[in-house]
């Protein structure tokens, strides 16, 4: 379809905005970084003097704690002391110290005995703020009080000391301080000219100081965003809205000593306010920018466009066998242009070239290890999509012949073994990439350790009777119950009887035992071993045996086989289910003990005992449905569509996109059976077209590929397969999807056909 032709001042007005809005973008990017850098050390600069003023009131606070700490030494607060001569001392100390109201001596019940701030011996009466009195007397250690009204309706503060004698707090000495110390270290210390404001606040969360309109606010109770920001904290910094109204950010800081909080208050403006103008100034120069060289492209544009329309003129005058009108210089430009833009367009590509090949020169030490990591994991997800894709129809096949004979000839149990352990292989390097980077799952339920052995011996069994080897099973009917995923442990303990089988020669012993262990500390724990009388394991590989690919010594012909992972997966499941897994060997020849420890679970019941169908040819569908089985491999559809019609469905095949779609728009199906790598359009964009085309009437739709990794089964979910299946598909699984699917869209009854699929051979 040719595309239809567009004025080339559009070309040009198009190609201004190319290229000026990465440019503006960039600009505005820049802007942005170089802003957040500049908010950044504006809220450490703001943090800093916040430091400044917890360290400088901690000074001031420890100044008058050793002034108090120094008269608490006085001989006349010992038994037999004269207070009235301590008073006396007390005044002396007091009037060294100016922010001062009074010296107070309390009896450790909190109780006034000597006030400097009277001039005769007080009444004896609790004094007006006995929290501090109380932490003094039970930490043996100076404290600090808030902020609180004392007699006299002067705001102040307590500074405590436990006079200690005989390792006992006689009395309580307290200095009664005006929050104007406190005033004074804001005015002091750590300000500069764009701090709006510099507060202080005690435990009770009260303003003790302020530098702006302190007498509105000493004595208040900070904000309720305050006290949640700054609760439990040591220091930081966050927006809020100050007493008085004003959007700011608040820098704070916990003092050491009476855990008071110094906080420095700097309006948005002052940090928020230069980015935002050169946000403004970009955005600004950006538009007009734009609008400049969009204006002087379209002009461009037009004037280009009349001399090209002069050229096509004369052109057509000639095709037409008229004389051409002259139209100046631009007719020689126009007859060398083809050449001219063919050359260039060589040049063009040529430096293109050179530049790339400079830019992966440049980054190939960086995009190495991400290289290699990336191409890992497509290789294996390659491989087991390319070994999974001839397997599925073999596997199929065999299936096939066992339904219709009730049993395979020596020659097929051969190939059936063999595909049976090529598909484990496949698996096992699916697994190892997928537990090394942290995406196994684990389905766990209640499961008895001797069901999982079971289905492990009968997994292994072939190999063990085709060895002529002795297996010996002493493994409890039950009492053995863990959590555990029942695949993934028979993966485990088949892993290991293979693993022996293969390593033990013809007529050696195999042995699987299984046992409850307790253990002081750890709890009860199964423990079931495979011991083998086989080849044995180097002192010096031992240590290695669970490392991916590590093998014993091997046979020149490798009779063994196996790629050396099977042992990784077990020790990597067994550890995913909070197990433990060991081996031990004497050496070679001397055989091999595995052993898997795993928690037991006291009181629980195996969830995982289920009746299997007989082998042999499968139950009817109990609702036969319509199936359209899609896949490019023409041996894996049919088979895969005969399997379907042994149960009674009605199938049809297509071997690619288009004939699918014309296939559902002529009878639409209840079931579709997608393969997802399809020549030309995938089946994702297949599932699509299906899913726009009939809307609710769409079939249910089953991915069925060799894809299989977390983020296959991701994608199908969110184009909208129902079940993503990988190849070759546990057949009775798929029978029963295809059931399940049918029974929850309602899928109406279909006829019956044994005659095999149903093909499409227009």
């Amino acid at each position: 379809m040719r595309r239809r032709p567009v004025p080339l001042r559009w070309i040009l007005f198009g190609l201004a905005l190319g290229l000026l809005l990465p440019v503006v973008g960039f600009a505005g990017l820049l802007v942005l970084r170089i802003g957040a850098q500049a908010r950044t050390v504006a809220e450490d600069r703001l943090l800093h003097r916040a430091r400044m003023l917890a360290d400088a009131l901690d000074a001031e606070m420890n100044a008058s704690v050793r002034a108090l700490g120094a008269l608490a030494t006085s001989g006349e607060l010992d038994v037999g002391g004269d207070l009235a001569r301590f008073r006396a001392e007390a005044r002396r100390v007091q009037l060294t110290q100016p922010h001062w109201i009074s010296v107070v001596l309390l009896s450790p019940e909190g109780v006034v005995l000597e006030d400097t701030s009277r001039p005769e011996a007080p009444l004896l009466g609790p004094t007006v703020e006995d929290e501090s009195v109380h932490r003094a007397v039970e930490t043996r250690a100076p404290t600090i009080g808030s902020l609180a009204e004392h007699p006299g309706g002067d705001l102040a503060f307590s500074i405590r000391v436990p006079v200690v004698r005989d390792e006992h707090v006689r009395f309580v000495l307290s200095a009664t301080v005006r929050p104007e110390t406190a005033a004074r270290v804001l005015a002091a210390g750590g300000a500069a000219k764009e701090d709006w404001t510099r507060t202080v606040t005690d435990t009770a969360n009260i303003v003790v100081a302020r530098t702006r309109e302190a007498d509105t606010f000493v004595g208040r109770l900070a904000t309720p965003t305050f006290r949640a920001r700054t609760q439990g904290l040591v220091e930081g910094i966050f927006p809020s809205t100050s007493l008085d109204g004003h959007g700011s950010y608040v820098a704070f800081r916990r003092t050491s000593v009476a855990q008071w909080v110094t906080t420095v208050v700097v309006l948005r403006d002052e940090i928020d306010g230069p980015l935002h103008r050169s946000v403004a100034l970009v955005a600004a120069t950006g538009i007009a920018l734009l609008v400049l060289g969009a204006g002087g492209a379209f002009l461009l544009g037009r004037s280009l466009s009349r001399e090209i329309g002069a050229a096509r003129d004369a052109a057509e005058d000639l095709a037409h066998g008229r004389e051409p009108a002259l139209v100046g210089s631009a007719i020689e430009e126009l007859v060398h242009l083809g050449a001219a833009l063919r050359r260039s367009s060589a040049l063009i590509r040529e430096h293109e070239r050179e530049r790339a090949g400079h830019l992966r020169a440049a980054e190939v030490a960086r995009a190495f290890a991400e290289e290699a990591s990336r191409t890992k994991d497509e290789f294996l997800a390659m491989l087991g999509h390319e070994l999974r894709n001839p397997l599925a129809p073999i596997v199929t096949a065999l299936e096939l012949e066992k339904l219709r004979t009730g049993r395979l000839g020596r020659e097929l149990a051969i190939v059936d073994r063999q595909v049976r352990h090529l598909v484990r292989l496949v698996e096992d390097l699916v697994d190892i990439s997928r537990i090394t980077r942290g995406k196994i799952t684990l389905r766990r339920s209640p499961t008895e350790v001797s069901r999982v052995l079971d289905r492990a011996v009968e997994m292994t069994r072939p190999l063990v009777a085709e060895r002529r080897q002795h297996l010996e099973v002493d493994v409890p009917p039950d009492g053995l119950v863990v959590d555990g995923d029942v695949d993934r442990l028979t993966q485990v303990f088949g892993n290991l009887l293979s693993n022996a089988a293969k390593y033990t020669p013809e007529g050696g012993h195999i042995a699987v035992r299984a046992e409850r262990v307790t253990e002081e500390g750890a709890g009860d724990r199964a423990v079931v071993r495979v011991i083998d009388d086989g080849n044995g394991i180097d002192a010096d590989l031992l240590p290695r045996i669970f490392d991916p690919f590590v093998q014993g010594q091997r046979s020149a012909a490798r009779q063994e086989g196996g790629l050396g992972i099977g042992l990784t997966l077990v020790r990597r499941l067994v550890d995913a289910h909070g197990g433990v897994a060991r081996a031990r060997s004497d050496g070679p020849g001397l055989g091999t003990t595995f052993e898997v420890e795993l928690p037991l679970l006291e009181g629980a019941h195996d969830a995982t005992a289920s009746s299997s169908p007989p082998p042999g040819r499968p139950r009817d569908a109990a609702r036969p449905v319509s199936v359209l089985v899609v896949d490019d491999n023409e041996d894996a559809a049919d088979l895969l569509a005969e399997l379907l019609a042994s149960a009674g469905h009605d199938v049809r095949c297509a071997h690619d996109a288009l004939d699918a779609l014309e296939m559902v728009a002529d009878q639409t199906p209840d079931v579709a059976i997608l393969d997802i790598g399809l020549p030309g359009m995938d089946g994702y964009a297949l599932a699509r077209r299906i899913r726009e085309a009939l809307a609710e009437q769409a079939p249910a739709l089953v991915a069925l590929t060799g894809y299989g990794q977390p983020t296959d089964r991701a994608r199908s979910l969110e184009v909208g397969f129902h079940v993503h299946l990988v190849k070759p598909p546990e057949h009775e699984a798929l029978l029963g999807v295809v059931e399940k699917l049918a029974s929850e869209r309602g899928a109406a009854p279909v006829p019956v056909r044994r005659g095999g699929a149903a093909r499409d051979d227009a």
